[in-house]
């Protein structure tokens, strides 16, 4: 029953999809070259940051290998050019560009599909415009015989051949600590009570601050291996960053964590979910602190990997 539920969902989603790209339909466009446009744009839920990036690197990917032209229509909550903007590949599509062709444009809707193999389905497909919602990392799965390092290695170069800071970004980056640093990322979803989220439990006064004793016990055990490193505590909870400000010397950046999901479209809101992630990237090491009914974020790790740094799970 479970099963059949998600596949109406998806089903429901795809119709939502084909009913906005029917409105753009252009039975003239003839797209000479092959060409993958991966899509942002309020349509259907996306994720967060780095699950949006995820779908952007393995579609690129995907692009190199069969030498499709690639694109990325990034406009929902905000247009990604904010923050991000193209390094060595223009990638930049407008809306008044997005052509849909009902004889030879495909509406691909990969959202936490984790069991196709997309790399044939493209290779199969005779379409010409391929319009991409996807959320997930595909790589290893292209290169069964390479290892992990080299997997990141794929990944870190695919994210800087697309990708530069804006100057937006960077203005705010550099007035930041640039010194030695150790950072800690925690993701606790709803647990704290801050926002709400895909999972729904929320804990009682006392259970929070038990979870929040239990992470800091284990960031303490860590640090003892770096005592020449300034310590840096991330998280998605302000109750939590405010409990590490209260109760511990670990510093913490100024700002109210926030969620890409959410409708504001206002730059400055979601600037320390790029902020939080910059840091990360250029941190001498970087840790995943996961405790009880904690959520097994992936942002610390791709950080890592964009920064060529090392990265350890602590879990329990």
């Amino acid at each position: 029953m479970k099963l059949i539920r998600k596949q109406i969902a998806r089903l429901y989603k795809h119709f939502i999809l084909l009913k906005f790209y029917s409105k753009k339909n252009d039975f003239s466009s003839v797209q000479p070259k092959r060409r993958i446009i991966v899509c942002f744009d309020g349509n259907v839920p996306h994720g967060g940051l780095v699950d949006r990036l995820k779908g952007i690197i393995s579609l690129y990917e995907i692009s190199k290998i069969l030498d499709y032209e690639f694109k990325i229509f990034f406009k929902h909550p905000f247009e990604l050019t904010s923050f991000l903007e193209p390094n060595l590949v223009d990638w930049i599509i407008k809306e008044e560009e997005l052509k849909y062709n009902f004889f030879n444009s495909k509406i691909v809707y990969l959202i936490n599909d984790f069991k196709t193999a997309p790399l044939h389905f493209f290779e199969k497909s005779k379409a010409k415009t391929f319009f991409v919602y996807c959320n997930v990392d595909y790589l290893s799965g292209f290169y069964p015989d390479k290892n992990e390092n080299e997997i990141n290695e794929i990944w870190r170069n695919n994210y800087n051949n697309l990708f530069k800071t804006s100057e937006y970004l960077q203005n705010k980056l550099d007035v930041l600590h640039s010194g030695p640093r150790i950072a800690f990322h925690t993701r606790f979803t709803t647990l704290m009570g801050d926002f709400t989220d895909t999972t729904k439990t929320i804990l009682n006064e006392k259970e929070k601050l038990d979870l929040a004793q239990k992470v800091i016990k284990a960031i303490d055990n860590e640090v003892k291996q770096y005592l020449d490193k300034i310590v840096y505590v991330f998280s998605d909870s302000e109750f939590f960053l405010n409990y590490v400000r209260l109760n511990t010397k670990y510093k913490t950046l100024s700002g109210v964590p926030k969620h890409l999901e959410n409708d504001s479209s206002d730059i400055d809101y979601h600037c320390k979910t790029f902020i939080d992630f910059y840091f990360l990237v250029d941190s001498d090491c970087v840790f995943l602190v996961k405790m009880n009914q904690m959520y097994h974020s992936s942002f610390s790790k791709y950080a890592a990997i964009i920064g060529d740094t090392k990265f350890k799970r602590i879990i329990n």
